[in-house]
C-alpha cells in the first residue's frame, strides 16, 4: 500500500497541474456532493415533467358578459373536466379550477344553450403544462338573467277606516321616480312600488311624512331612500237628505195587535257625516220610529232615531226629531 502511496506521490502528482492537486481530497469530496445534488434535482425535474391525467368533478362555471354595464346574476352550476397535469399535482381540487363562459345580452334574453369548450377552463392556481382533455356537458342552458335599474313611480298606502268620522283623507302621489334594481324578468314585472302603511288615526290636520318604501319581491333592491308623501287631511261637509221615509219597527207581538194610521210628518230631513264615501243614497239612511214599547192603542209622540247599513255615514241630526203616530187596533185582532 506504502508503495502504491509512493509511486503516486513521486512519480504522477508532479505532473497533475497544481490548481487540480491542490486540496486535492477536498475537491473530490466536493465533486461527490455536488454529484449527488445534481440527481435529486433530476429525479425531482423529471417528477415535475411527468404527466398524470386526473378527473375533476363540480368546478364551476361563471358566466361573465362580453358588452360592457351588462351585469348578470350568478348562477349556481358546476361541470366535470378531465385533465393532465404534472404528477406533483395530482390532488388537485375542484377549488382550483373555474370555467369562465363569456355571454352575450342576446345570448341571455334568447336563453339558448351554450356551448363550453375546454379553453375556457382557468386555473386558481399556477399549473405549468396544463392540458384540458374534456368537459362534461359540453352544452348548458343558461337559465340566468341580467341585473338591470329601473325608474317607477310610487303609491301612498293608508288604511282610510282609521280616519275620524266626518273627515277625509287624499294621498298625493310623489312625483319623483325611485330607482329599484334585480334581474330584468322581475323586474319587467313592476309598475310601481307602494309605501309602507301610512297611519291615520286621530288625525285632523293635513301633513307630511318621510316614509319607507315597500320591495315587491326580495330580489328586487331599492336604491332610494326614504320618500316624503303629502298627506291632504279636509273635514267632510255636512250631507243633507231630505224627503227620507220613516219607517216603523214593532215588538215580537206588536206588528199583529196594531195598526199605524198616521205618522205625521211621514217623512224628515237627515244630515250625516260621511267618511271618504262620496256616492251615498238616501237608501242608506233609515229614520225609524221604535214602537215595541206600546201596548195600547192611541196617539203617541216618538222621538225619530236613524241608523244606517254604512258604516262610514254617521247621523248628525234629524229635523223635525219626534213625530206623532196614531195606533188603532188591528183589524184581525178586533175580531
Amino acid at each position: 500500500m506504502s508503495a502504491i502511496v509512493d509511486f503516486w506521490r513521486s512519480k504522477l502528482l508532479p505532473h497533475v497541474p497544481y490548481v487540480i492537486r491542490h486540496d486535492f481530497w477536498r475537491k473530490i469530496f466536493s465533486l461527490f456532493f455536488a454529484s449527488l445534488l445534481t440527481w435529486f434535482a433530476y429525479q425531482n425535474v423529471k417528477t415535475k415533467m411527468e404527466m398524470v391525467k386526473i378527473d375533476v368533478r363540480g368546478v364551476p362555471v361563471l358566466f361573465s358578459a362580453v358588452e360592457d354595464g351588462v351585469t348578470l346574476i350568478p348562477r349556481d352550476v358546476s361541470v366535470d373536466i378531465s385533465v393532465e397535469v404534472p404528477k406533483d399535482l395530482k390532488n388537485l381540487k375542484n377549488t382550483d379550477f373555474f370555467l369562465d363562459r363569456p355571454v352575450t345580452k342576446s345570448q341571455v334574453e334568447e336563453d339558448r344553450p351554450v356551448e363550453l369548450r375546454v379553453d375556457m377552463v382557468k386555473t386558481n392556481v399556477p399549473i405549468d403544462n396544463l392540458r384540458v382533455l374534456s368537459v362534461n356537458p359540453d352544452m348548458l342552458p343558461l337559465n340566468i338573467d341580467i341585473m338591470e335599474t329601473k325608474d317607477v313611480s310610487v303609491y301612498p298606502v293608508s288604511d282610510f277606516s282609521e280616519l275620524m268620522a266626518g273627515y277625509h283623507a287624499s294621498l298625493v302621489r310623489p312625483e319623483k321616480l325611485v330607482t329599484i334594481r334585480g334581474p330584468k324578468k322581475l323586474l319587467d314585472t313592476v309598475t310601481h312600488l307602494e309605501t309602507e302603511k301610512i297611519p291615520l288615526s286621530n288625525v285632523t290636520n293635513s301633513f307630511s311624512r318621510q316614509v319607507d318604501l315597500v320591495s315587491p319581491d326580495k330580489d328586487i333592491e331599492i336604491l332610494s331612500g326614504k320618500i316624503k308623501v303629502e298627506v291632504r287631511i279636509e273635514k267632510n261637509p255636512p250631507r243633507v237628505f231630505n224627503a227620507v221615509p220613516v219607517q216603523v219597527l214593532f215588538g215580537m207581538n206588536g206588528a199583529n195587535s196594531f195598526a199605524v194610521s198616521k205618522i205625521q210628518p211621514d217623512a224628515v230631513t237627515v244630515t250625516v257625516l260621511i267618511d271618504n264615501v262620496p256616492d251615498i243614497t238616501p237608501a242608506q239612511i233609515h229614520p225609524f220610529l221604535d214602537l215595541s214599547g206600546f201596548t195600547q192603542p192611541g196617539v203617541y209622540t216618538v222621538d225619530i232615531r236613524c241608523w244606517s247599513d254604512n258604516e262610514h255615514i254617521k247621523v248628525v241630526e234629524v229635523i223635525p226629531a219626534k213625530a206623532t203616530v196614531t195606533l188603532e187596533p188591528a183589524v184581525s185582532a178586533s175580531k
